[in-house]
C-alpha cells in the first residue's frame, strides 16, 4: 500500500519483508525488556500485528530497523518469516539515519499519568480487577493505586479544563497533589498567569510543605509568580518569613544584613528569568522595568559611594 501527498510523490510503503533480512538495532533492543517481549508476543497471537515496524531501506538493498525493536524481537521469537513493515528509503549517511530515528520517536509519545488514570478507571468500572490489570500492564500494585488515585483526587473543574484544551494533562497532575478544595482556584491563577509546569511543579510542593507562611499560600493564588520567587531559594524566607514572612523581627538591622539578605533574591530570580521562555516574560514585564528602575538607582548610590578618594578616605578613617 502506497500513501501519497496531493503531489503524488511516495511518502512510504508498506511491503512484505523477510524478518530474517532485517537488521535490528543495537541501541533500541538495549532498551527492550524481557516482559516487554513477552507482551508483545502474546498481543501478537491475540490481535496480530498491531504496531507496524518501520524499516530503511539503502540504496545497496540492505534494511535496518528505525523503529519497533520489540515487534522485531517478537516476531523472531515467534517463528515469523514475514512481517508487514512501513518501508523508507533512507542514505548510508549515519547522521541521516540518526534524525529520522529521534523523528519516528517523537511519534510515539506515550500518555501522561493522567490520562493513565483515566483508563485505567475506565477499565475497573467496566469489571476489569486490579490484578489483571497488573499483569497486563507488567506494572505494579502501588503504581495502579497511584494513577487511580490521581483521578479520585482531582476536582472536577479542573478535569474539565483539561477536557476543554485550557489546562495541559501534566499541570493537572501536579495540581491533583493539592487539597482538592484549593485545585480550582490554583488552576485558575495558573491559566491566567500563563504557568508552565516547570513553575506550577514547584508551586503545588512549596504549598505542601508544613513550613511554608500563610502569606506565601495566600500568595499562590493571588500572584503565583511572586510566591514562585519567594520559594525559589531554600536558604531564605519560606521558613522564617525573613524580609516580609511573618517574623517581622527577622529583618536585617544593618547594611550588610541586607545585603546578605538579598542576594539570595538576586540570584534566585536570575537562575529563573535565564530558564524562562521569551513568551513567558510579557506577563511580567511591567514589575522588571520598575525592578530596572530600582536596581538602576541603587546601583548610582553604589558606585558614588566608591567613586575616587571615598574608597581610601573611608579606609584610613578606619
Amino acid at each position: 500500500m502506497e500513501i501519497k501527498r496531493g503531489t503524488g510523490s511516495i511518502i512510504s510503503k508498506i511491503k512484505s519483508i523477510d524478518v530474517s533480512a532485517v537488521e535490528g538495532n543495537k541501541i533500541l533492543a538495549a532498551d527492550v525488556g524481557r516482559r516487554a517481549v513477552e507482551r508483545c508476543k502474546d498481543a501478537y497471537e491475540g490481535l496480530g500485528v498491531v504496531h507496524t515496524p518501520i524499516v530503511g531501506a539503502t540504496k545497496d538493498g540492505a534494511r535496518l530497523l528505525l523503529s519497533g525493536q520489540c515487534e522485531l524481537t517478537a516476531l523472531r521469537e515467534l517463528g515469523v518469516k514475514k512481517m508487514e513493515a512501513i518501508e523508507v528509503e533512507v542514505s548510508n549517511d549515519g547522521g541521516s539515519k540518526a534524525k529520522l530515528i529521534l523523528q519516528l520517536m517523537t511519534l510515539r509519545e506515550l500518555p501522561g499519568a493522567l490520562c493513565e488514570g483515566q483508563l485505567l478507571q475506565e477499565a475497573v468500572s467496566s469489571g476489569v480487577s486490579r490484578v489483571e490489570i497488573q499483569t497486563l500492564l507488567g506494572k505494579s500494585a502501588s503504581w495502579v493505586s497511584n494513577r487511580l488515585s490521581l483521578v479520585t483526587r482531582l476536582d472536577s473543574n479542573v478535569y474539565a479544563m483539561v477536557s476543554s484544551g485550557l489546562l495541559d494533562p501534566r499541570s493537572a497532575q501536579e495540581i491533583a497533589r493539592l487539597p482538592i478544595e484549593t485545585q480550582f482556584a490554583f488552576a485558575e491563577a495558573a491559566i491566567r498567569e500563563g504557568l508552565p509546569k516547570s513553575a506550577i511543579e514547584p508551586l503545588v510542593a512549596g504549598y505542601r510543605d508544613e513550613s511554608c507562611p500563610d502569606t506565601v499560600k495566600a500568595q499562590v493564588f493571588s500572584d503565583p509568580r511572586a510566591a514562585l520567587a519567594r520559594m525559589a531559594d531554600k536558604r531564605r524566607s519560606v521558613k522564617d518569613g525573613q524580609l516580609g514572612g511573618r517574623n517581622k523581627n527577622a529583618r536585617p538591622k544593618d547594611v550588610v544584613g541586607y545585603i546578605k539578605a538579598a542576594k539570595p533574591y538576586i540570584a534566585a530570580l536570575s537562575h529563573m528569568l535565564l530558564n524562562e521562555p521569551p513568551h513567558g516574560i510579557n506577563g511580567y514585564r511591567h514589575y522588571l522595568k520598575e525592578l530596572e528602575a530600582d536596581l538602576s538607582a541603587l546601583l548610582l548610590i553604589v558606585r558614588d559611594l566608591f567613586s575616587p578618594g571615598k574608597t581610601e578616605d573611608g579606609e584610613n578613617a578606619g
